[in-house]
């Protein structure tokens, strides 16, 4: 028994699929293609750091994979009492920079300040109300030049335990504990320029 396949869009039809759209014309075809689609349900990815979904919070054996053991970055997992030794750190480290960098502490907190609008956005809106744009600038900051004395092996001129290190090591590759990209490029810059602008003056003064 042969059975006909009927290739013909239905005629009450008034969204096709591009298989459906086979037997329109050419011009049709590529006007359904190009044409701006109604939103199909999926939802928008609206943070480039998003939180991690609830149904994978539910498995316990899944929070090595976002939750720090030693440090934070970012909004998220910040003021949490088992990471104080570390933000206390952060803190030190900054103010060291700060008192033998030749950029004014001001115009590290402008700039740094400037970045605050777009950096919100990278996060998931309901973790970052809590923090005023002063305290959201300190936060990308420390944690941003934190990362930076990580990358630049500084971290081990501050006497932490091998163990702490590597724990650093793994808390800044968590899925929820991430500073934006072009953030951490700009604070990059800054620093870059504040240590050069630092040594070429001791250079001046030998």
């Amino acid at each position: 028994m042969s059975i006909a396949l009927n290739m013909e869009a239905p005629s009450h039809s008034s969204s096709l699929s591009p298989l459906h759209s086979a037997s329109l014309g050419t011009d049709s075809w590529l006007h359904l293609m190009t044409e701006s689609p109604e939103h199909d349900g999926t939802p928008d990815q609206q943070t480039d750091i998003p939180r991690v979904p609830p149904e994978f919070r539910e498995m316990k054996e899944n929070m090595g994979c976002y939750e720090p053991k030693v440090v934070s970055i970012g909004p998220y997992h910040h003021g949490k009492k088992e990471l104080e030794k570390m933000e206390s750190l952060k803190k030190k480290m900054a103010r060291q920079f700060v008192k033998d960098s030749s950029v004014a502490a001001e115009e590290m907190y402008n700039k740094v300040k400037g970045l605050v609008s777009d950096a919100r956005e990278c996060y998931a809106e309901e973790s970052t109300g809590q923090f005023n744009d002063e305290k959201f600038t300190l936060m990308m900051f420390l944690d941003g030049y934190f990362i930076h004395q990580f990358l630049t092996n500084k971290l081990a001129k501050q006497n932490l335990r091998k163990e702490e290190v590597a724990s650093v090591t793994r808390d800044l590759l968590l899925l929820e504990n991430q500073l934006p990209f072009r953030v951490l490029i700009s604070l990059m810059r800054l620093l870059v320029t504040s240590m050069l602008m630092f040594n070429l003056t001791r250079c001046d003064l030998a």
